[in-house]
């Protein structure tokens, strides 16, 4: 069975039933051989690694040991890869210059997530959570990337978490 990835984001401050929903579809996608690309942070991403043995996920982080995170499982960039993945949010990002440098490695995180380590292995798919299915904060910028860049993605404030898998199923389906 051939393995495929999903980025698993959303909103830190992602609504309790939505986490809950968030949680079970990793499981169930966990278990249908799929593997988790995530950020580590809190709310939606941990919602996602919470649901996603650790052998099947991968966290990448803005910085070392970001929200505590360790473990073979985590990725931190280093001087070469975080220039690359700044450069990928950078293009994404509508007010760039307006960010501070750790709000910076943050989205550079995001580029990543959605891209791999080296921006040449992106996700098959993205499930995400914003308010109102909103484009906007962190998760707007990770949504700007995987539409710029063809993949898929399903947002939970816009389409059911059953819909959702039955979407990824297809998807796997047809590859």
């Amino acid at each position: 069975m051939k393995n495929f990835t999903y980025a698993g984001i959303g909103a830190r401050a992602t609504p309790r039933p939505v986490l809950a929903n968030m949680n079970a579809i990793a499981n169930w996608l966990a278990r249908e051989g799929w593997l988790l690309a995530t950020g580590g942070a809190n709310g939606a991403d941990a919602a996602f690694a919470r649901g996603t043995p650790n052998g099947s996920r991968s966290l990448y982080l803005p910085w070392d040991g970001y929200n505590g995170h360790r473990g073979p499982h985590c990725h931190a960039p280093g001087p070469g890869e975080l220039a690359a993945w700044t450069e990928a949010a950078r293009q994404a990002h509508p007010a760039w210059g307006r960010c501070s440098v750790a709000v910076r490695k943050l989205h550079a995180r995001n580029a990543a997530v959605l891209l791999g380590p080296g921006l040449d292995s992106p996700v098959a798919a993205v499930v995400a959570w914003t308010p109102g299915g909103a484009v906007t904060g962190g998760t707007g910028l990770a949504l700007r990337i995987a539409d710029a860049h063809g993949i898929p993605a399903f947002n939970l404030a816009l389409v059911s978490p059953r819909e959702t898998c039955l979407r990824l199923r297809a998807i796997r389906a047809a590859a």
